[in-house]
């Protein structure tokens, strides 16, 4: 096990104990790394011991959240989330979703009867204060990258000036991506001309992950409202060289949605679009267009839709009950 997380680990289970007075004792997994790779958490509560599964995640973030909440990494075993820092908001999100967690700072949730404990708002000493660093490979550039490789796993074979070229990366940038991709295990190069991606669902969960906050800003063109919220309906999206995303994608992939919020993806705004639809200009609007950051085509293209996990990262980033379970049915139907 890594020494950082080893002493994340160590400092949770010391505040934890601090706070609550009870010790928890971490062993590794030893033989037992497929099932929990992490390792075991051992509650010694006076009444009887309580044993939970360990996940941990340095940085916590609410996408992060609510993906565990769909796709549990350890779904058939009572598990102990240990981070470095939960928000009092994520601290009640995870209460509410059942997520057990235990931080750095002394904050917990964990609801195994006879042990009930909920602790929130506690702060991190000054010396933990720092903000969260990212990897290169979760920057915007890198999720350019993941995305095409993940939707398209043979481009992982092409030159990587080829791949720059289909991803509008520099070359140089794309080679430092796949230097990540091999350190943190997700490829692997079996000669010099295949190359072989890896981990694949988690590779998947970390890119859902970090989608909203670190890609997404930077994509956004305008947002605008419109008079007639079911204008969508009658457009088809080929016609005007955009594609669906979010809400209306998933309507229209499940039947199981009404849509709230538009977003749309396309190279520039559609004046013809905007002008036979009258739809207005403002900072607070429902209707999203961003641009669009892949070139490849996939299962969906001739529906005017963008790629399946796009659709699941949009619904993902709102938090939205309504769209977390409907991000569950694309996720089994297109993505597991």
């Amino acid at each position: 096990m890594e020494p950082e997380i080893q002493k994340l680990i160590d400092n949770a289970t010391e505040f934890f104990y601090q706070q609550t007075g009870i010790k928890a004792i971490f062993r590794n997994p030893g033989r037992e790394k497929n099932q929990c790779p992490d390792g075991w958490i051992q509650i010694n509560h006076e009444a009887a011991p309580i044993e939970l599964a360990v996940q941990v995640k340095k940085n916590l973030t609410r996408a992060a959240v609510l993906l565990e909440k769909v796709q549990p990494l350890l779904p058939q075993k009572d598990h102990l989330l240990v981070t470095t820092y939960v928000t009092p908001p994520l601290a009640d999100l995870m209460k509410r979703a059942g997520m057990f967690f235990m931080d750095t700072a002394g904050n917990a949730y964990i609801n195994k009867p006879p042990l009930f404990v909920f602790i929130k708002g506690n702060p991190l000493p000054d010396k933990r204060k720092r903000a969260p660093t990212t990897r290169r490979l979760f920057k915007p550039a890198g999720l350019k990258v993941i995305f095409t490789l993940l939707n398209a796993p043979d481009i992982a074979n092409l030159p990587y000036r080829k791949i720059a070229e289909m991803t509008d990366v520099a070359l140089g940038t794309v080679e430092w991506i796949f230097r990540d991709l091999k350190e943190m295990g997700f490829l692997i190069e079996m000669d010099k001309r295949e190359r072989k991606l890896l981990k694949l669902e988690d590779l998947q969960k970390r890119w859902v992950e970090a989608y909203p906050d670190q890609l997404r800003p930077k994509l956004i063109i305008g947002r605008f409202n419109a008079d007639n919220p079911e204008w969508w309906k009658t457009i088809d999206p080929m016609d005007y060289g955009i594609c669906w995303g979010g809400e209306v994608a998933a309507a229209n992939l499940t039947q199981h949605l009404k849509p709230e919020k538009i977003i749309i993806y396309g190279r520039k705004l559609p004046g013809k679009l905007i002008i036979q639809n009258k739809l207005r200009k403002t900072d607070a609007g429902k209707i999203e267009f961003l641009e669009p950051f892949w070139k490849f085509a996939h299962v969906l293209t001739d529906k005017g839709i963008v790629p399946p996990l796009l659709v699941y990262a949009d619904l993902m980033a709102t938090g939205d009950d309504r769209n977390i379970e409907t991000a569950g049915i694309i996720y089994d139907n297109y993505l597991a």
